[in-house]
């Protein structure tokens, strides 16, 4: 590894993807391999060829350019270049004192749309959330909130596609979490999400694929420190899905 690299390259995205395929794999495989060869090399990136990194994980390229799908980048130079962070992160905004960073992100919730939501929400019986694995612990305490005798939630993996079709025939709402939502261009469910079911959208932006759709969109884009580290992602989208939560409670 570089001696010289930046140390902000532990935070991006690449290393995060790279991390959390290794701890989600249940068995040694070449893919394997390479996540644990990208953890290794990533003080390298994006300087990396492909042939190398193939080398080194003792595989092949094309297995490279599969491994690249499978976590989400179109190609190898897509993947190569998210070893990057943006340039304005600060190395010590994660290690800020805990009570100063929940006092910051109360300051930028979007808390007139999440009553909004939590309106629209209250009477809804039948509900889907559709996440990721990097959301799917918020998204289950999300269900566990509002599972009750009287609303059943389903929780779907995003990739899950069989499944999704089939919920959206029992389901009254869909409801998704997702930080960039740039993986919903490539999900063949986005398109096709049935008109009568009422749709809410808790990310940065509203994908192309859904322009117009949503009934209450969460924006999540206003804290600026969101995508300083997973720990203020995920605090901020907890807080979030917290005041939505509360807020259905109370109305029913």
């Amino acid at each position: 590894m570089k001696k010289n690299c930046d140390a902000t390259i532990f935070h991006s995205s690449l290393y995060v993807r790279a991390s959390e395929y290794l701890f989600h794999s249940s068995k040694a495989t070449v893919f394997t391999r390479i996540a644990a060869g990208i953890i290794e090399k990533i003080g390298e990136f994006p300087h990396v060829n492909i042939e190398a990194l193939a080398l080194y994980c003792l595989t092949t390229p094309s297995s490279v350019t599969k491994f690249c799908k499978i976590i989400g980048y179109d190609s190898f130079a897509e993947l190569r270049n998210n070893a990057t962070y943006p340039s304005n992160y600060q190395l010590n905004a994660a290690m800020r004192d805990e009570r100063e960073i929940i006092n910051d992100i109360y300051k930028f919730l979007p808390l007139e749309k999440c009553e909004d939501m939590a309106r629209s929400m209250a009477n809804k019986k039948k509900i889907l959330i559709i996440t990721n694995d990097f959301t799917f612990n918020i998204s289950n305490i999300f269900r566990e909130v509002l599972s009750s005798f009287t609303r059943t939630v389903y929780l779907a993996n995003r990739q899950n596609n069989e499944l999704i079709h089939c919920l959206f025939g029992v389901v009254d709402s869909v409801v998704v979490l997702t930080f960039t939502g740039d993986w919903m261009q490539k999900e063949r469910w986005c398109s096709v999400i049935p008109d009568n079911l009422s749709f809410f959208l808790i990310s940065t932006k509203i994908p192309a694929v859904l322009s117009g759709r949503p009934e209450v969109w969460v924006p999540i884009n206003g804290y600026p420190d969101l995508m300083a580290s997973n720990y203020h992602s995920h605090k901020f989208m907890e807080s979030v899905i917290y005041i939505i939560a509360k807020k259905i409670i109370e109305i029913t």
